[in-house]
């Protein structure tokens, strides 16, 4: 086997071994960030229903001239 050849094989393999060993390093890197964020997901996601389910119902009791959510008239109401 000619020297050179040798060589580039020698070289090609040692720079595959770095890329493997670097593909790796970000594979960890990228399965110990997905973690945070899936827990702020969630929270997120139970804060938010908490928060609908202390809102008070439109036209339950307490509510104030029997709008809907979003202030306006009851379906069917007559503004005058």
């Amino acid at each position: 086997m000619d020297l050179n050849v040798y060589t580039l094989e020698y070289l090609v393999h040692q720079r595959l071994e770095e890329m493997r060993a670097s593909q790796e390093q970000w594979r960890r890197i990228g399965a110990e960030q997905a973690e945070p964020r899936a827990l702020r997901v969630v929270l997120g996601h139970a804060l938010i229903r908490l928060g609908r389910r202390l809102q008070p119902v439109p036209g339950g009791l307490g509510a104030v001239g029997g709008g809907d959510a979003r202030g306006g008239a009851a379906p069917g109401a007559v503004r005058g």
